[in-house]
């Protein structure tokens, strides 16, 4: 946590568009001893696809079948920082396994706005409870919610004891008004908002400083800003550490020298897509 802002670096889940979420391991430890030494609460690794439905990507893509992989490349690293990962509840599902047996400690229950059944939702909830998991919802393409849509999504966070849900700015459409209304009527719930934005329009830092003045609290980023299956990028990782007057040194250059060795070395398994 930096000057009480709880963030998230989504390097790998996002970068893993252009690289089928393939890493070398000893990048994903010394990206993870990195986080953590400069403050930050959650390194992202993929998601819990389906691994027959989606075949042919990295382990970060399939968090819940290759947990003896992710476990033999963290288990060694794994401080306070928490690992994350996405469940896309929309698409083909595969079975979790109980948080005490993965390096995974918290999950982001991924959900289209418009696609959203909070019924089927909060099943996701129950069960990834039970199975001991730190989670936040993260409600993508929400961009064009209404805000009665925003304070049913409030209700129902503060319904199942969730005090925060992240809205993702999928379309890069996102106004400062907007951002300012979903923290406001979050709140107005006892609930807090964190966003996920996209900087497709060059607009992302802008936006961040609107998020930050008015206290938002949860916010995520990546290293050089890469990311996204539309190639369209996200807060850069370097741009939070300087708000925050963090200083990175070599490191922070060595590590951005070494993921776009990642990308020249695994672009032959791009999932991404231009438009």
């Amino acid at each position: 946590m930096l000057n009480g802002i709880t963030l998230f670096d989504c390097t790998i889940r996002e970068v893993g568009y252009q690289t089928g979420w393939y890493f070398d391991p000893g990048f994903l430890r010394d990206y993870y001893r990195f986080l953590a030494a400069v403050g930050f609460d959650y390194m992202e690794l993929g998601f819990f696809h389906n691994e027959e439905a989606d075949p042919g990507r990295g382990a970060c893509r399939y968090c819940s079948t290759r947990v003896d992989e992710l476990n033999s490349i963290f288990q060694s690293t794994k401080n306070l920082l928490k690992l994350s990962a996405m469940r896309d509840i929309q698409r083909p599902l595969s079975k979790i396994g109980k948080a005490s047996d993965s390096v995974v400690d918290t999950i982001r229950i991924l959900t289209r706005s418009k696609e959203t059944d909070l019924d089927i939702l909060g099943k996701h909830i129950d069960e990834l409870q039970e199975l001991g998991y730190e989670l936040f919802i993260n409600f993508t393409s929400s961009g064009r919610n209404t805000p009665e849509q925003n304070l049913s999504f409030a209700k129902f966070a503060a319904k199942k004891g969730l005090p925060v849900i992240y809205f993702a700015d999928t379309e890069s459409i996102f106004t400062g008004k907007y951002i300012a209304d979903i923290i406001e009527i979050c709140r107005s719930e006892g609930v807090e908002a964190g966003i996920h934005l996209h900087n497709r329009n060059g607009t992302a830092e802008d936006l961040l400083n609107v998020a930050l003045a008015h206290k938002c609290k949860y916010t995520d980023s990546t290293l050089l800003g890469l990311g996204g299956k539309w190639h369209d990028g996200n807060i850069p990782t370097e741009v939070i550490l300087r708000y925050f007057n963090c200083s990175s040194g070599y490191e922070l250059t060595h590590l951005k020298t070494i993921l776009i060795q990642q990308l020249i070395k695994n672009h032959q398994f791009s999932a991404a897509v231009w438009e």
